[in-house]
């Protein structure tokens, strides 16, 4: 179990378009202690109760549904209230797997993956690192260190998941036939994909992606 400096009395927004999963966050946290000053469903009522409540943190997940996603969020929170902490917490295991023509993420947002999360104790560690990071106790990491894939690599692995073809593909990026073929040769090394007869390179591909927003797919 991870030491996480205790969150008691931290005051807490959360935002996620999934009640249900707002709900039980906002459970968890105020059994530990924690005060759950408001939750919201949208990026447009996030900022609203933000402005209005100025927590220590906050916590928001990354696909809040139509409109502004949570990194747009989390940019108007470091600009409009440099000491509140954010945690950006998402089943995506890389940002640009959600979108590659979103913004980056600031170096002070800490980025938890979901389905890597094992106990609550794990957000409550990064709640207070999200604190050290706004209130300058702590430096945070080089941006390029939360990425996996580059921006080309993140849209070949989302359009192969689409189903499309490698012509298909070629028109979407504006490369020639063979250079999507020689991308996704090199995707696969990337991410330890077999290329051996038994298996579609493609289809594995399309698994790896879903894998990796935290679709659970049976074993």
């Amino acid at each position: 179990m991870i030491d996480t400096g205790g969150v008691e009395g931290v005051r807490v927004v959360i935002a996620d378009d999934h009640h249900l999963s707002a709900k039980a966050l906002a459970d968890s946290f105020r059994a530990r202690g924690a005060e759950v000053v408001a939750i919201a469903h949208s990026v447009p009522d996030a900022l609203e109760v933000l402005r209005d409540k100025r927590p220590d943190v906050l916590i928001t997940d990354l696909d809040m549904g139509p409109g502004p996603s949570g990194v747009d969020l989390a940019l108007r929170v470091r600009s409009l209230l440099p000491s509140t902490g954010v945690v950006l917490l998402t089943a995506y295991e890389d940002p640009k797997l959600f979108s590659t023509k979103m913004p980056a993420l600031p170096p002070e947002v800490v980025y938890m993956v979901k389905q890597r999360v094992r106990e609550i104790e794990e957000l409550g560690a990064a709640l207070n690192l999200a604190l050290d990071y706004s209130h300058g106790r702590q430096r945070p990491p080089k941006p390029t260190s939360r990425s996996m894939l580059t921006e080309n690599q993140a849209d070949l692995l989302r359009l192969l998941a689409q189903g499309l073809s490698n012509q298909a593909i070629a028109q979407e990026l504006s490369v020639s036939h063979d250079s999507v073929a020689k991308s996704i040769n090199r995707l696969a090394k990337r991410l330890g994909v077999s290329q051996s007869s038994q298996h579609n390179v493609r289809v594995a591909l399309s698994q790896r992606f879903f894998d990796f927003i935290g679709y659970q797919r049976e074993r």
